[in-house]
């Protein structure tokens, strides 16, 4: 989950916050999904011919968790060995998915494949689950899929908590972003993933090119990081109108670190969109937010605050 400054013409710019090097070793608890005596009961299902994974616990109203970029369904709890684990709070239902081209779902290497058909994987995992309606819970990558299900599917969404980040608003131009864009280079010259390592460490820390080869080596070597390009590209796919997102009129929580990089981004689009709590967690950045007390207990509020009658 790297940096990302505001931009006015609806392009990610630089350091996109999605999944940093960081995310990639290290275990990240939501405290409101996770204990170590909790136990995920584990599908699969056919998304248009790619098998996703999904985990599933507890009973009640239906509340789906979406990781980040490079991350899986682990990201909202995990075991010492690495598997999901997740513990929902009493009367509901968590469901968390690993996006195809992550985790234990199938990984295609065609962009084509990704974009919008990431959210669609959502709205098919409802149907699979015979779910009329869930909340949405989204972090980074997450945030910008659960907005294009709201955008597209408003009739399946209960709630939204975008974390971390904010809706993709269409706008009059694009551009990738630049760690995406060198991610993706770096993968297609397969001379390995330094640079990629160099463009997202500080400017004090970067590494020499042959430790940042070895040190992606270690990071990346049992990853598909075709599958992680092709699904960094196609985020231009996940850009939604105001006017489509305004039509999903359900509660709506924006959550992130005070110190988050994001949060001038964050605060624009939900000035121009005009709805929706904003909790900012003390001493978070896009990272470390995840690991605050707060963030687990504002989720819990939150999610308690908008139960539906109906369940």
């Amino acid at each position: 989950m790297t940096n990302i400054p505001f931009a006015t013409d609806g392009s990610i710019p630089r350091y996109l916050l999605l999944m940093n090097v960081k995310m990639l070793v290290a275990t990240v608890v939501a405290c409101c999904f996770l204990t170590p005596q909790a136990h995920a009961d584990e599908g699969t299902f056919d998304s248009n011919g790619v098998k996703i994974r999904y985990s599933i616990e507890g009973e009640g109203e239906p509340v789906v968790l979406v990781h980040g970029w490079m991350g899986d369904s682990s990201m909202w709890g995990r075991d010492k060995t690495g598997n999901t684990k997740l513990n929902p709070i009493e009367g509901f239902q968590a469901i968390a998915l690993d996006c195809r081209g992550h985790g234990k779902s199938d990984k295609p290497h065609e962009k084509e494949k990704y974009g919008a058909e990431m959210a669609e994987d959502i709205v098919r995992l409802l149907d699979h689950l015979k779910i009329k309606k869930a909340h949405l819970i989204g972090y980074s990558m997450g945030t910008f899929l659960v907005a294009r299900v709201a955008a597209t599917h408003p009739d399946r969404v209960l709630s939204l908590i975008y974390g971390g980040q904010a809706p993709l608003i269409s706008g009059p131009a694009w551009t990738d972003a630049n760690e995406v864009t060198v991610f993706a280079k770096a993968v297609a010259d397969g001379k390995g993933l330094g640079p990629y390592i160099q463009e997202v460490m500080p400017a004090d820390k970067k590494p020499t090119l042959d430790q940042a080869n070895a040190y992606a080596k270690i990071m990346f070597g049992n990853k598909d990081v075709q599958a992680f390009a092709a699904a960094g590209l196609s985020f231009r796919d996940l850009r939604v109108s105001k006017d489509d997102l305004k039509k999903c009129d359900v509660p709506t929580l924006f959550i992130h670190g005070a110190n988050d990089p994001s949060r001038d981004r964050i605060a624009s689009v939900q000035k121009q969109l005009g709805r929706g709590e904003v909790k900012i967690v003390a001493g978070g950045d896009h990272m470390t937010t995840l690991t605050k007390p707060e963030f687990g207990s504002t989720i819990v509020e939150f999610l308690r605050a908008h139960k539906s009658k109906k369940f």
